[in-house]
This record gives structure tokens, C-alpha cells and sequence, in this order.
């Protein structure tokens, strides 16, 4: 075998340990980064698979809609129609939240409770003006420009 040949195997060693330590961060940046979104009663059915951080979907459940505006504390319980789980979260409601409105809540599970640092209202893509307010179409139309 030559001297350019070595050189070579050597190049060609090198090139592959390089894309496997690339391959390999770029897989643990992408498992670390994922979260998955599931329902109350997938939760329910299979908690040992959802360790870490998950999105939560479901309504908001009638009745269990609290806030405290002194801690910034807000409680709802979060259902799908067959499983329902307290939740936390620690800052101030989004506008549109109400009960029975469907919401995803990005966070992790601590002894039953969801503990939530996101939370996401579902809503309709309908604009309706505030009761007695006008649109005009026209500085609608330069605002959508």
C-alpha cells in the first residue's frame, strides 16, 4: 500500500467518525427537543411512556376554572370526555380561555397534576368585531397589504 493510499484510508476514517458524532448530536438534539401531543386518556391508558415534556389537549372542564390573581396561579381541569386532569399553571390566562374551550397546555406531569409553562387556546379563524364596533374595509384591506 502507498503513501496515498494510507492518506486516503486515513481521510476516509476520519470522514466517517465526523458524520457519526454529527449524527449522533443531531439525534440527541432532536429527541430532546420533540414533544409529543396526547390526549387525557392516552395519558391515562400509558403514563410511563410520556416521561417528559408533552402537549396536553383537551377542554376545559366545566366548573374548575380558577384564578388567582395575587399569585398568578391558574387551575382548570383539562378533559377529553373520558379522562380528566388537573392543571396548573403558573402565570395569566390567555384572553380567550372559558370553559368548555378546547385548549393545549405544554408541560409535564408531577404526581397527577399536569404543571403547565404554555398554555394554548384553540379559537376560530372568524374575526367578529367587539359588539358596537364598525370595521372599515377599507383600512382592513392596507392592513392585510
Amino acid at each position: 500500500m502507498g503513501g496515498a493510499a494510507i492518506k486516503r484510508l486515513i481521510y476516509s476514517v476520519a470522514g466517517v467518525a465526523l458524520l457519526g458524532v454529527a449524527g449522533t448530536f443531531l439525534y440527541q438534539a432532536l429527541a430532546n427537543s420533540l414533544v409529543y401531543f396526547i390526549l387525557p386518556s392516552e395519558y391515562a391508558s400509558a403514563p410511563e411512556s410520556y416521561s417528559g415534556r408533552i402537549r396536553l389537549g383537551g377542554l376545559v372542564e366545566k366548573g374548575t376554572l380558577t384564578f388567582d390573581s395575587d399569585a398568578l396561579q391558574l387551575a382548570f381541569d383539562i378533559t377529553d370526555s373520558v379522562q380528566s386532569f388537573p392543571v396548573r399553571y403558573g402565570g395569566a390566562p390567555p384572553e380567550l380561555l372559558r370553559e368548555n374551550t378546547g385548549v393545549v397546555v405544554v408541560g409535564s406531569f408531577e404526581d397527577g397534576t399536569f404543571m403547565g409553562d404554555e398554555v394554548l387556546v384553540k379559537h376560530t379563524e372568524v374575526y367578529e368585531p367587539a359588539e358596537g364596533e364598525e370595521i372599515d374595509l377599507d383600512e382592513l384591506k392596507e392592513a392585510l397589504r
